[in-house]
């Protein structure tokens, strides 16, 4: 059998965006993939579905570099795509040299994707440009963690003190003070401008500034976690005026979203102002090939179609067209749709809806249908198995005869619970969660016990996209923080922007 290939990834410095177009070519083509304990879910989720995540940190202790390596090889050989998915840039002290050395070794293929490296990456999140023309011209990076089997540094801690430029200290929260105090003790100014960055790129980060003399100090009383990059040099200052992340308005929160495939909608306007975003399906919705016969036998002979979601839309067309029918055969056909998403998705088909109300709701739809002499018309109302029955009673009562097409249903992601749970037990919980339906409500405080809500849920944020929704948030104990006055995401997360703006200023 012919060697697959390992591919040596570098996955950035913790926001996902960071990650090159390469590396995320190849994680959607990987048999497996082998991970660091920094790389983010989002990213693992890249992956392609099926593909073997497999953790680094069970290979641990003085052989543990030489056992991922012998996995790397193992895996290859067996005719594998392999990815090796590290924090940051593979060559930059990642040990990605040593992992190439040994795929070379054992004649298997492999390519290296540089990553964007937490050395310039971090420093520039926190407002720290590593060089600047009006300070330096140079920088210089340094292992904060030197390999312990060294007989003593071999970092010329002298050379280092005299340099004009900036220095860049990678994975040494452990050794901060020693550092520190060995720069002063070869010659550096105890007044040189020190920061430390904590979770760098991420909604985690914090940023402890200070000088030589006083950072170790300020940092032991806050009690920061790794990993962390310490930067040292007077561009250091310069994040009083450039300090960008920080100013946006989401930026150090963790948001939850529960809608199914989020990444497609709210997720990059959350990005954008400043977000980290989980996504964490509270809903599985699967198409039905079942019903809708009378429809499919004879569209022409109904006088409206009322679609109550997006994907409801998209499932409606590709019936028609796994029936042999399209668009020409609802040319006397009038359509109403729950809110501006589904008239887009339909619009895309090259149908124009005729009725969107302005609150996207059943209720909504309602009172827009309220306006329109329904008696005697014949209405089909395609939409979810456990859709809420507001809407097709309104109907009747207009006089208009109304069919039922249950397009899909909805069921619980089989993962979600779990996920869930090990969120806030393990991974550091969330500071709010987005709601767009009353079942993604139900389903979502059904992943946890009594107890557990009230220890993990009783401070989170939580945003509503409308009344219904909000209405379910308050039946299950919780509190609704913000609502849009225009029931769709994007306002939704506006109204949550304007929300956290409100808190920053108080």
């Amino acid at each position: 059998m012919k060697p697959g290939r390992v591919y040596l990834v570098g996955a950035g410095p913790g926001d996902p965006g960071l990650l090159t177009r390469r590396g995320e070519q190849v994680l959607a083509r990987a048999d497996v993939v082998v991970y660091d304990a920094l790389v983010g879910k989002p990213l693992l989720r890249l992956a392609r579905p099926g593909a073997r995540l497999v953790s680094r940190a069970q290979w641990t202790g003085p052989t543990g570099q030489r056992r991922i390596e012998q996995a790397l090889v193992r895996e290859a050989r067996k005719g594998l795509t392999v990815v090796r998915l590290k924090g940051g840039d593979p060559f930059v002290f990642g040990r990605g040299g040593e992992e190439a050395e040994a795929l070379l070794k054992a004649k298997i293929p492999y390519e290296v994707v540089p990553g964007v490296t937490s050395a310039i990456a971090v420093p520039a999140y926190a407002g720290i440009p590593v060089t600047h023309r009006g300070h330096n011209s140079s920088f210089t990076v340094v292992t904060g963690h030197e390999d312990p089997l060294k007989p003593g540094s071999r970092i010329d801690w002298s050379h280092l003190a005299k340099t004009q430029g900036t220095l860049v200290f990678l994975m040494g929260l452990k050794t901060l003070e020693l550092v520190c105090a060995r720069l002063i003790r070869a010659g550096m100014a105890p007044a040189t401008p020190a920061a430390l960055i904590e979770k760098g790129t991420t909604a985690r980060q914090r940023v402890y500034s200070g000088t030589l003399a006083t950072l170790a100090v300020i940092v032991r009383r806050e009690g920061v976690q790794p990993p962390a990059v310490l930067v040292v040099g007077d561009v250091v200052d310069l994040r009083k005026t450039l300090r960008w992340w920080e100013k946006k308005p989401l930026t150090g929160l963790r948001i939850l979203v529960t809608r199914e495939q989020p990444e497609h909608d709210v997720t990059p306007l959350l990005e954008d102002a400043g977000a980290e975003v989980i996504g964490l399906p509270a809903i599985e919705l699967q198409y039905s090939r079942l019903g809708g016969e009378t429809f499919l036998k004879d569209p022409a002979s109904y006088d409206w179609v009322v679609l109550s979601s997006a994907r409801g839309a998209t499932w409606f067309k590709l019936r028609m067209t796994e029936s042999g029918l399209d668009a020409r055969r609802l040319a006397n056909t009038r359509f109403a749709c729950v809110g501006e998403a589904t008239a887009g998705v339909l619009g895309v088909f090259g149908i124009r809806a005729d009725l969107v109300p302005k609150n996207f709701s059943q209720e909504g739809l309602v009172r827009s249908f309220s306006r329109t002499d329904l008696r005697g018309k014949k209405v089909l109302l395609a939409r979810a198995q456990e859709a809420r029955d507001v809407l097709p009673q309104a109907l009747k009562k207009m006089g208009a005869k109304v069919e039922l097409w249950d397009l899909y249903s909805t069921g619980i992601p089989k993962d979600s619970r779990q996920a869930a749970r090990r969120l806030f037990a393990q991974e550091g919980g969330a500071d709010a969660v987005l709601f767009g339906s009353s079942l993604a409500v139900k389903n979502f405080y059904g992943f946890f016990n009594p107890a557990q809500r009230k220890k993990w849920l009783s401070d989170l944020v939580v945003a509503s996209i409308g009344p219904v929704t909000s209405k379910a948030v308050r039946a299950q104990g919780g509190r609704v923080a913000v609502e849009p006055k225009k029931y769709t995401f994007p306002a939704l997360v506006d109204s949550l922007v304007a929300w956290a703006q409100k808190r920053k200023k108080s």
